[in-house]
């Protein structure tokens, strides 16, 4: 069987095209590409700092975007950063990067900063795998970044504890799923 240059050239590009693909397959399975939970780091659990505390319930109330109750926030960092290994360490680099973002874009800490300023320096965490701008997400991976984490640790988990609080509320019911609703409520005067 005599092969024509343009069969050669399609075999040959195949070939490539395959080869490309199982390169990247397999560099995205050695950085943590297309990885759903980035591990922690096997880190002592340490109390939360004020500083880091507020820094954590910033980034959440900018992440969320609605007005929030910071109180159970506070808490829900502040216990996981006591009790769970890993979460002290990262909470504390997190507040680290954040507040270097912030100092640089406007000379105050994240947590003092204003909405904009939070809002720019949490602009790498949309940056991770699985994000609209696949390139982007390709180069976060491959240079070692620390935003996959912060974005799996941090933020999603801040949109998810919002989901199962602050999301009622703001719907319009009177508190969230487990909270103690009308039970002091004939203690009061009514409106």
């Amino acid at each position: 069987m005599r092969w024509s240059r343009r069969r050669l050239l399609w075999v040959v590009l195949a070939a490539a095209g395959a080869a490309a693909s199982w390169g990247v397959w397999r560099i995205g399975g050695s950085t943590g590409l297309g990885r759903a939970n980035p591990a922690l780091a096997d880190a002592e659990p340490a109390p939360l700092s004020d500083a880091a505390a507020a820094a954590l319930v910033a980034a959440a109330q900018t992440v969320i975007g609605v007005p929030i109750d910071p109180a159970h926030y506070l808490e829900y960092y502040r216990w996981r950063a006591a009790h769970l290994r890993g979460y002290h360490a990262l909470y504390e680099a997190f507040v680290r990067d954040v507040d270097r973002g912030a100092r640089a874009a406007g000379g105050r800490e994240f947590a003092d900063s204003p909405a904009s300023v939070r809002r720019a320096v949490l602009v790498p965490a949309g940056r991770t795998p699985g994000s609209e701008d696949v390139w982007d997400g390709v180069r976060t991976a491959l240079s070692g970044s620390p935003w996959p984490s912060y974005r799996r640790y941090i933020l999603d988990e801040a949109l998810a504890l919002f989901a199962r609080t602050d999301a009622w509320t703001a719907l319009g019911y009177r508190g969230w799923p487990g909270e103690p609703r009308g039970l002091d409520r004939y203690r009061r005067t009514p409106a």
